[in-house]
């Protein structure tokens, strides 16, 4: 493999060699070259299930291919096929020194996004269950991204816990022969006498107690204490594994029963799913092996938060990957989980939308809260989110909108919005007076999965929606209706005393340039707590509310 940009090479396979953090970088070109092959005119290279584009090679038995990995987190798997032989599979980590923004902030975003729904729900009129996955519904696509993110650490805590298993000594009731029970006790030879064959003694003098009357059980059952694996956790871990593992098997084959009619790209994204499910649920399988869980008995596929769980730290880290488990496979539905790990920033849209909506609960109160739009149920005990143009209200007169539309302002019967073409922010927040004396406020808030440099080329949207969004008042009276805009992203500032001293982007980020433009950006990020997101809810209607400061 070589970078286009720097010419640095580092071979992939075989013997795949250490590559650097940050080597391989989104928006980067790179080629890859296979050398030294008689069968390369044939050669073809895989990327994610896609086979590349064929570029011509310098040599005859020389194959190059070209790829630009785009906006790409975490792991990509590569296969490469030759004529004549079987096809050889290796993988490339892409973006490695921004971890923290890609693999691991999807996977935080698919968590919170399915825990968000799940409390949002328990606060809905809706009083059904949301059972786990297989019926006959393929899972969304970040879905088993998620899970296949978790089987990795699986493995780690398994192989860790198979290492350290915590055991407990145990009773255990043995037969042995009475010439061999010289540690038996007296309550323990008097047991034995109820079954089993009775030995008389016939020399004299007796060695026995007198009160054995020269009687002896021929063989003694004596308890031993032993040291032994099968604790509650252990039986409850494999079988949780073990439902795992089927859950995945019965995923595979609901992938392969797959329409066969609709679009080959859909029909070939089933079939490499199918056989990923598969391999995960054998990778699953053989971690029931371990010795902790091979010598456990049978137990419910269900953790109990016992002491164990609290107290050692590696056990605990299995506990929470058995509630990631849980929502990987809960049977939770929506447009904004068909989507693969490369296309991120979509799913981050609905992310700020649902962790603002669950701020909004938190601060508001639940009695204000309407969302009975927000889910659909089906039969079979599936959520599905209605996550396109809703609009929830929170209370207090505050609605929270999600892509809403706004056409053009003579269409509209309320003669509010755009002046253009049809703008759809990702999220608004809507303030309605309840009486005349009460001003209303429009806040937009688009959200983009963006960091340092490329925050520059977002501000044209929010310029767009706070200047093209607009209300007929009059005849000919035209006014702007939006309070204000702000961006969501990612991004930590750095930030100086003032806001014409900061650089940008973080000069976006800086409470007086918000508050004085009410025009900016806000910091959201995967993993922030609900208070955190409470609190940037807070300094958003603050900004927006009140008088501009003095610049």
């Amino acid at each position: 493999m070589m970078s286009e940009a720097t010419g640095a090479r580092w071979r992939v396979w075989p013997d795949p060699e250490p590559v650097a953090p940050g080597t391989v970088q989104e928006t980067r070109t790179y080629l890859f070259e296979l050398r030294d092959c008689p069968e390369a005119f044939g050669a073809e290279l895989a990327l994610d299930d896609h086979t590349l584009e064929a570029l011509r090679a310098p040599a005859a038995d020389m194959a190059r291919w070209r790829w630009s990995p785009g906006f790409h987190a975490g792991t990509v798997e590569a296969e490469l096929r030759v004529p004549g032989s079987g096809p050889r599979r290796f993988e490339i980590i892409t973006d490695p020194d921004r971890r923290k923004l890609t693999r691991d902030a999807f996977d935080a975003m698919v968590r919170e996004i399915i825990e968000d729904t799940f409390a949002l729900f328990s606060l809905s009129s809706f009083r059904k269950a949301v059972a786990r996955g297989a019926g006959n519904r393929p899972p969304p696509i970040a879905r088993l991204e998620f899970l296949r993110s978790r089987i990795g650490e699986l493995e780690a805590v398994v192989a860790l816990i198979e290492r350290h298993p915590r055991r407990r000594l145990g009773l255990e009731e043995v037969t042995l022969p009475y010439h061999r029970a010289t540690r038996a006790t007296g309550p323990e030879i008097l047991r034995s006498f109820r079954s089993g064959r009775i030995l008389q003694e016939k020399g004299s003098p007796s060695r026995l107690p007198a009160a054995l009357q020269g009687f002896l059980p021929e063989q003694i059952r004596v308890r031993q204490r032993r040291s032994t694996l099968d604790l509650p956790e252990h039986r409850q871990m494999a079988a949780c594994l073990r439902s795992w593992a089927a859950w995945l098997g019965a995923v595979a084959g609901i992938l392969d029963r797959s329409p066969a009619g609709g679009e080959a790209e859909i029909r070939q994204a089933a079939a490499a799913w199918a056989a990923r499910c598969r391999q995960l649920s054998r990778r699953i399988s053989q971690l029931t092996k371990a010795e902790p869980f091979a010598e456990a008995g049978e137990g419910p596929a269900r953790l109990v938060l016992s002491a164990l769980f609290r107290n050692d730290p590696t056990y605990r880290r299995f506990y929470r990957l058995w509630q990631d488990m849980n929502l990987g496979i809960a049977a939770v539905f929506g447009d904004f989980l068909d989507l693969p790990l490369a296309r991120t920033f979509e799913l981050y849209e609905l992310w700020c939308f649902l962790r603002l909506l669950r701020a909004a609960a938190e601060e508001f109160g639940p009695s204000g809260l309407e969302i009975g739009d927000l889910f659909v149920t089906d039969a079979a005990g599936g959520v599905t989110l209605a996550a396109g143009a809703v609009t929830v209200p929170v209370g207090r007169g505050w609605s929270l909108c999600f892509q809403k539309r706004y056409r053009e302002f003579w269409l509209e019967t309320d003669r509010r919005g755009s002046y253009s073409r049809d703008m759809i922010p990702d999220v608004v927040a809507a303030f309605t007076p309840a009486s005349p004396d009460e001003v209303g406020r429009l806040i937009v808030l688009d959200a983009k999965y963006r960091i340092e440099a490329g925050l520059n080329d977002a501000l044209s949207s929010i310029h767009a929606y706070r200047d093209a969004l607009v209300q007929e008042e009059g005849p000919e009276t035209i006014k702007g209706f939006v309070t204000a805009a702000y961006l969501l992203a990612p991004h930590v500032p750095e930030l100086e005393a003032g806001y014409r001293g900061t650089a940008m982007p973080s000069r976006l980020f800086h409470p007086e340039y918000r508050s004085g433009f009410r025009f900016g950006a806000l910091t959201l990020r995967p993993g922030m707590s609900t208070g955190q997101i409470t609190e940037a809810l807070r300094m958003v209607v603050a900004d927006a509310t009140a008088a501009p400061v003095a610049l």
